[in-house]
This record gives structure tokens, C-alpha cells and sequence, in this order.
């Protein structure tokens, strides 16, 4: 169910995820979002507040379940009110030691709660607060600073 942990022989520590593959154009939407969850480990959020001011979040992707991504947060919690009062958000990672030594992304889509049947799959800790959440890609984009030239693609969902 979760990919296998991954020793960073730099560091001595243990990554949850996998190391990014080599990527060309032949990356398609489907393998896009597989790479995000499989991947990147924690996920910036941005998000809009009631008066239409910028908020940031960081919460993990955890599930790909056809063409949406599944991440979970706590009722309890603005970020939720935030996700729930304006769907339209947009996620960023990136992954690397260095910046020519790193992948990022950037996804942008629309975002709605979800059965509960998720939780299980995500989190087995205090799932009674936890609410799962969808985001269905609208456009994204990659970006791979290990290769010269830079490896960049567009997608549209």
C-alpha cells in the first residue's frame, strides 16, 4: 500500500518516498499523478482565506484513486474551512538536495471532501477527525533541474 522506504545514504535518514525517475515527454497525465504521490513527500497548499487573502499548507498526498489525489486533514482545523469554503486551490513540492539537483511541480485543481473510506488507507491514528479530501487536476506542471537542458512539461487534465 505505501511505497517502501528508501535509505538517503547522504544523510543516514530514511525517505517514505521514491526517488524521482528520469523524465522525458513521454510522461503522461496518469504517470504525472502516480509520481506525485509515489514521490514527494510533503505538499505545499495554497489556499484562499474568507476575505480572499493568500494562505500556505503543507499536508502529504497519499492516495491516487483514478484521476484525483487524496490527502486528509482534521475538521478542526482552518485549512479545512479554507478547502471547503473556496475549491479552487494549488499545490507545490519539490525534491532534491540542492537546486540543480531537485524535481518540482506545481498542480493546480479543484478540491472536495471525500468518503471516509480513504481514511483507513491514509491514516489509522484519530481517523473520528480526520476528513479526506479529493483534488481533481485541472493543469500542472514539472520542472527537473538534474538535466541540461532543464526538463520541463505542461499538462492539461
Amino acid at each position: 500500500m505505501f511505497p517502501k522506504l528508501e535509505r538517503n545514504s547522504k544523510k543516514g535518514t530514511v525517505n517514505m518516498r521514491k526517488a524521482v525517475p528520469k523524465l522525458d515527454d513521454s510522461l503522461t497525465n496518469d504517470q504525472f499523478l502516480n509520481l506525485i504521490v509515489e514521490s514527494f513527500q510533503s505538499v505545499l497548499f495554497g489556499t484562499v482565506n474568507k476575505i480572499g487573502n493568500p494562505i500556505t499548507n503543507v499536508a502529504d498526498i497519499e492516495v491516487k484513486d483514478a484521476n484525483q489525489l487524496i490527502f486528509a486533514t482534521t475538521y478542526q482545523k482552518a485549512f479545512y474551512d479554507r478547502l471547503k469554503n473556496h475549491p479552487l486551490i494549488s499545490i507545490t513540492a519539490l525534491k532534491g538536495e540542492e537546486t540543480l539537483d531537485s524535481v518540482s511541480f506545481t498542480l493546480n485543481g479543484d478540491v472536495h471532501e471525500v468518503d471516509d473510506k480513504y481514511l483507513d488507507e491514509i491514516f489509522a491514528k484519530r481517523p473520528e477527525i480526520l476528513r479526506p479530501f479529493a483534488i481533481t487536476p485541472i493543469n500542472g506542471s514539472i520542472y527537473d533541474l538534474r538535466q541540461q537542458p532543464i526538463f520541463q512539461k505542461q499538462f492539461k487534465f
